[in-house]
């Protein structure tokens, strides 16, 4: 019997069932080295320069081929994995900023951090520490703040991410316009930069044009860097240029991709 054939109570039990097997898989990804990390870079739209890169998670899967986060940070989250595979994007992302300041180049790395892993202390230690271990200017490194779930314990989370920006780290808040991203908690959050969601960006509705320029406006009047993610078309870059967004990032300019190809690209951005 096909799955959409089957009562409501079996497809939700098969769907616990994938998502549990999915876990246990997803622990063994971690220590077999299944997880890799892709380089998306973001450019500087008075420049044409890649300024920042964005690290993204990716999971090999022996069986089901690559995997996009979607798939299985919500399984994640709602287990201690969520930790592991921050670790591991964190040491990625240290590793990978480290070898383009020592090549000369000053793009920034953006690390994408979900709202569990601020409920703990261990994201500030483990990334002190890989700073310290990698040697990277913490100036260069952009936390990027993900609000799909909502934040729990927002002092707390406040606290730990003053603490991060006391040493030079930027925080972004992602994906904003869907989830509990809001501008007021652009601003709880003591947020130096905000990424429009992809959705808003493809939108051609006047309604949602309108807001996203009162959010630019808002922002660059509180000093506040804004990045137009998921840009595909020459169109949609044509309207966030004219909005006033501050950087750009999408298929239209780049693809993730490798770090060796990564530093290619840095190096033709510095020419």
């Amino acid at each position: 019997m096909d799955t959409h054939d089957a009562p409501p109570a079996a497809r939700i039990d098969r769907a616990a069932e994938s998502d549990s097997r999915l876990a246990a898989e997803l622990r063994r990804s971690v220590e077999h080295g299944e997880l890799i990390a892709a380089f998306q870079p973001q450019f500087d739209l008075a420049t044409d320069r890649i300024v920042s890169v964005e690290v993204l998670c990716r999971w090999l899967h022996p069986e089901l081929g690559q995997l996009m986060p979607y798939a299985f940070i919500p399984i994640a989250e709602s287990s201690d994995l969520i930790h592991l595979i921050g670790h591991f994007m964190i040491d990625e992302a240290c590793t990978a900023l480290a070898a383009w300041q020592q090549a000369g180049h000053s793009a920034s790395v953006s690390i994408n951090v979900s709202p569990v892993q601020l409920g703990s202390d261990d994201l500030v230690d483990h990334l002190l520490a890989a700073i310290a271990r990698t040697g990277v200017a913490p100036g260069g490194i952009v936390l990027e703040i993900t609000e799909t779930s909502p934040i729990l314990d927002l002092e707390t989370a406040r606290g730990r991410l003053r603490t991060l920006s006391e040493t030079g780290i930027m925080i972004s808040v992602d994906d904003y316009g869907i989830g509990h991203s809001s501008l007021t908690r652009v601003e709880q959050l003591g947020a130096r930069e905000l990424k429009l969601d992809q959705s808003l960006v493809k939108s051609a509705a006047t309604e949602v044009r309108h807001h996203i320029a009162e959010v630019v406006a808002f922002a660059h009047g509180r000093g506040i860097r804004v990045v137009a993610e998921g840009v595909e078309t020459a169109e949609q870059l044509a309207f966030v240029t004219t909005v006033g967004c501050d950087r750009v990032q999408g298929f239209l300019l780049a693809r993730p991709m490798s770090q060796r190809e990564l530093m290619k690209r840095l190096d033709q951005s510095a020419l």
